[in-house]
């Protein structure tokens, strides 16, 4: 029912691709945790974010949906987000990513799938639509820097996205991206605009061993953005937020038991054939 800001960037949860590639910035205190075999930053931040073979990786996210206007923040509903991406290192040293998302809506406080949403500015209640972002195909260049798109299902799209060295505390690394984007959807007054970080975190340790491939990681996600068109706020003033946590995993098993549940009864076909999906047309982006 929502076409995510993760998916307009193609990010590794869709998240941010890198703008630029540092050294390592790290504390004084936390040198001495590094070693000679602490891989080099490009292999460390596709290790944490990606995988440096081929093969699939999934994650899951979730948190709360929150309105805000004139300072007061006010929970709608809680955003529970799954994803699919298939990795195919290139030639060249970079990487291609066929990526599948799909968010499914709880009630804030109940916990329970919604299939009615009602909005506590209008008064309105919503019906609750499932519709997948993707799948979609982005490319990364062999310094793991994005190659940003100007369009979304033809829609024209203005994108930045950066990404911060490594900081390396101990056994603990976190890689913060951040991104921006405007999406010129017809029909909307002015642009669709989407401000969002991503701070992911790994073990060192993990990281560093040279018989990973898919290094663990953990993820905060936070965002602001314009009102979506579906839940018909007009040109009322205010922004949504969302501040939500999530997970990489290796198998699809491996994703919240009552999302998978809920996706098989909205969704059967791709919870059926998860993987088969990714090869599945992808829908016209509807913001």
């Amino acid at each position: 029912m929502e076409l995510d800001r993760r998916s307009l960037l193609g990010m590794s949860l869709g998240l941010a691709g890198a703008a630029t590639m540092a050294p390592l910035a790290m504390p004084t205190a936390a040198r001495a945790a590094t070693t000679a075999d602490t891989p080099d930053t490009v292999t460390l931040q596709r290790k944490l974010k990606f995988r440096t073979d081929d093969g699939l990786i999934f994650w899951w996210l979730q948190g709360p949906k929150i309105g805000v206007v004139d300072t007061t923040l006010t929970p709608l509903y809680t955003n529970s987000v799954g994803t699919i991406q298939r990795i195919r290192q290139l030639e060249d040293g970079g990487l291609e990513m066929t990526m599948l998302e799909m968010v499914l809506l709880f009630d804030v406080e109940t916990g329970e799938p919604l299939e009615r949403w009602r909005n506590p500015y209008t008064g309105e209640e919503l019906p609750v639509r499932f519709r997948p972002a993707g799948p979609i195909k982005v490319r990364y260049r062999p310094d793991n820097s994005r190659i940003l798109p100007t369009d979304i299902g033809g829609t024209p799209l203005e994108a930045s996205a950066k990404s911060h060295p490594p900081l390396i505390v101990n056994d603990d690394v976190f890689v913060q991206d951040e991104s921006v984007a405007r999406v010129f959807t017809p029909g909307r007054e002015r642009p669709f605009q989407v401000n969002d970080i991503a701070v992911y975190h790994g073990s060192l340790r993990n990281l560093a061993d040279p018989a990973v491939t898919m290094g663990e990681a953990t993820v905060f996600f936070g965002e602001i953005t314009d009102w979506q068109r579906w839940m018909n706020m007009g040109e009322r003033p205010g922004t949504l937020t969302s501040r939500s946590v999530g997970r990489k995993c290796s198998r699809w098993e491996d994703l919240p038991e009552g999302w998978r549940q809920r996706l098989a009864e909205v969704a059967p076909d791709i919870a059926d054939d998860p993987i088969g999906a990714l090869d599945e047309p992808a829908p016209q982006f509807e913001r």
